[in-house]
């Protein structure tokens, strides 16, 4: 029987009782007919609680002082003490309970052994235990029943109990006839965890195919059959990729999918203050981690883990080598365990031990790289879900100007473009957002990849219209620049190579660097700029290194263009210097492997596995399908523009086809563009 909604009712929790009562004012039960003792279920805000109604004389009409004890499945019942709601309440039809399946919640970890123990001996005492703790409740299937106030189950150390099934869909009283069977034990930690807010896993785009490869892992790892016990499945996987890529979320979700406890350990965390703390910490996770895994799933995840295990002839700390050869013998520990896997993130695989990136150890590796312009679009459409927007919004427009943002990143513009939208708003609704608070707030947030360093330059837009005269550099320009970043497709359907680089030269004052700008503004490119102010350094190799971080930003912003303004003065022709091995020339020969591609590092590779390509000139088997996704093509697209007024002072192999290929005269204006 549905009862007529109580509206405006002030709803208050009895806090420090263990019995399953309502109270309400006596007229208010006379209205709607309610009977003491009877069973009702209160329905507020998404939240179920079964009650058994007795009347107050302190409670006035419009207020419900109830007991939390018996509430349906969800995160964690509300803690707060007063607040106004619409309370609905159903009368309920109960039976006597004749056989319910549940799973116990014990306190802590140390009393779940305790506990798991006890069962396998004495089974039915612990079956026993739970009918003292759930006697004359009024339960149902999906039900959860708190305890922790109850002082019989403090002594018991059980904190709640799951009601997985009953004898029949409806609401039963629990009487001493009633037979209890005992599904699972877990601990509490455990419990709270996997019956926290739903994390969806759309709330984390751009990333399917990492959490489907991902879960395929762990699930096909820990529930190995005994009839496969002899092939070695990996135990180990390490996520590597730059910060804010979402490494941590995609941990969370796959947890979460996979129904399995998820402990973490983020790496400075770990270290404690005297010696022989550090290793006491992480064998009490290890324990832990493998008490949950003999009941259930457990995924181990360790953040930051070059920080715990670096590299050997990087530190010298014992302490940190002592936790590195603690994390070793774990690995080899759980090689016989089917329910734990290890999980490692880091953003500096190259200051990792390599000793745990062997076969046995961390056996697979995922590079969780920069998303692609489609992740992109993803990634602002999961974030814009919980924005009121202003008819649709434009995500592929924002997407294409967020080359080289992370997803960080584009939550950070997502923030700031609400905070746009606020700051314009006058009213006292909350405002819509539009397509041109993300242009704004796209100015405003500067990605990740790009700070901590004096090389990035500042884009002030520039039209090809705000320069007049040499129409016909301009055409070069944009054919030699601007098109294959714009139609890289076209490019690759007519099998017609693409510029690796072009040379400006001419007088100086002819506007080449002010060219450059344009052809970058056109096509929305990541625009980097370096000097010979910016390059050179008085210590050795920071030049090199200069170079190695430009190419390394211009890869994760891709598109990019490169621009070498006064390149005579960076590099010059070798042979020329006084010294053997001048500082120019192990420049030039940095620059020229970063061009040729040879000194792209390992951890800066995106996964292109998915791209079948086929070469120019041969045909596609018939059964295989072709995925061309222009994000894809773009995204590998790096240009470097030089300009100079000396290309006599250039060395020639930097002139040479493949790198420097293109050459354009900037010719001083003469009198007709002058007037332009």
């Amino acid at each position: 029987m549905d009862v007529k909604p109580i509206q405006q009712v002030t709803v208050k929790e009895i806090t420090g009782s263990g019995h399953q009562k309502c109270y309400l004012n006596v007229d208010v039960m006379k209205v709607y007919s309610i009977k003491v003792a009877s069973f009702v279920c209160l329905r507020m805000d998404n939240r179920e609680y079964i009650c058994q109604v007795w009347p107050q004389s302190t409670v006035t009409e419009h207020m419900i002082k109830y007991s939390p004890n018996v509430y349906r499945k969800q995160t964690s019942h509300p803690k707060t003490s007063s607040y106004n709601s619409i309370c609905n309440l159903k009368l309920l039809r109960t039976f006597e309970a004749e056989i319910i399946n549940v799973s116990l919640i014990v306190s802590s970890i140390e009393k779940l052994s305790n506990v798991r123990r006890n069962f396998q001996r004495n089974p039915s005492g612990i079956e026993n235990m739970c009918k003292n703790l759930m006697y004359k409740l009024c339960v149902s299937q999906g039900y959860t029943i708190d305890l922790e106030e109850l002082d019989l189950a403090k002594l018991y150390g059980v904190s709640f109990i799951e009601v997985s099934s009953c004898n029949n869909d409806g609401f039963v009283i629990v009487t001493q006839k009633t037979k209890i069977y005992i599904e699972d034990i877990k601990c509490k930690e455990q419990f709270e965890q996997l019956n926290s807010v739903e994390y969806e896993s759309n709330l984390v785009g751009g990333l399917d195919s990492v959490i489907k490869e991902l879960e395929d892992m762990i699930m096909t790892s820990i529930s190995i059959s005994k009839t496969v016990r002899h092939f070695r499945l990996p135990k180990g996987i390490l996520l590597r990729g730059p910060p804010g890529t979402g490494k941590t979320s995609v941990v969370n979700v796959v947890a979460r999918k996979c129904k399995a406890y998820l402990i973490t350990i983020n790496g400075p965390e770990v270290f404690g203050a005297r010696p022989g703390d550090t290793e006491e910490n992480m064998r009490h996770i290890f324990e832990k981690a493998l008490t949950i895994s003999k009941e259930g799933r457990c995924v181990l995840f360790i953040d930051e883990i070059d920080a715990i295990c670096p590299r050997r002839w990087k530190s010298g700390d014992a302490q940190e080598s002592r936790a590195t050869s603690l994390m070793l013998s774990f690995f080899d520990r759980i090689a016989s365990c089917d329910g734990i896997i290890i999980i490692g993130a880091t953003n500096r695989p190259g200051e990792m031990n390599p000793a745990l990136r062997r076969p046995g150890r961390f056996d697979k590796e995922i590079m969780v790289n920069f998303p692609s312009h489609s992740q992109r679009t993803e990634i602002l459409r999961v974030h814009t879900l919980k924005f009121d927007t202003f008819g649709d919004l434009d995500l592929d427009r924002i997407a294409a100007l967020t080359n080289g943002y992370v997803g960080a990143d584009l939550a950070a513009v997502c923030n700031e473009a609400a905070y746009i939208a606020l700051m314009n708003h006058t009213g006292q609704q909350l405002p819509k957002i539009e397509t041109d608070h993300f242009l704004t707030a796209v100015k405003k947030v500067q990605p990740s990849v790009q700070k901590g360093g004096d090389i990035t330059m500042d884009l002030r837009p520039v039209a090809w219209e705000d320069i007049g005269g040499l129409q016909l550099v301009k055409l070069k320009l944009q054919q030699a620049v601007e098109w294959p970043i714009v139609h890289p497709e076209a490019f690759e359907r007519m099998g017609l190579p693409c510029p690796k680089g072009v040379l400006l030269y001419g007088p100086p004052g002819c506007c080449k660097t002010t060219l450059v700008r344009a052809a970058a503004t056109t096509c929305g490119a990541t625009f980097l700029a370096v000097s010979g102010a910016q390059l050179y350094s008085p210590f050795i190799g920071d030049s090199e290194k200069i170079i190695t971080e430009v190419f390394h930003r211009a890869r994760a912003g891709a598109p990019s263009i490169i621009f070498l303004d006064e390149v005579d003065s960076i590099v010059g022709k070798r042979g020329d210097s006084t010294s053997q091995r001048s500082v120019q020339e192990r420049v030039l020969s940095t620059l020229l492997n970063e061009m040729d591609g040879v000194g792209i590092r390992l951890d800066e590779k995106r996964d292109s596995s998915n791209l079948n390509k086929v070469p120019e000139g041969h045909t596609p088997e018939s059964n295989t399908v072709q995925v061309v996704e222009r994000s894809e093509v773009s995204n590998r697209n790096i240009l470097v523009v030089a300009a100079t007024n000396r290309p006599d002072m250039l060395d020639e192999a930097l002139t040479r086809p493949g790198r420097l290929d293109k050459i354009i005269y900037v010719p001083p204006p003469d009198t007709e563009v002058s007037p332009q």
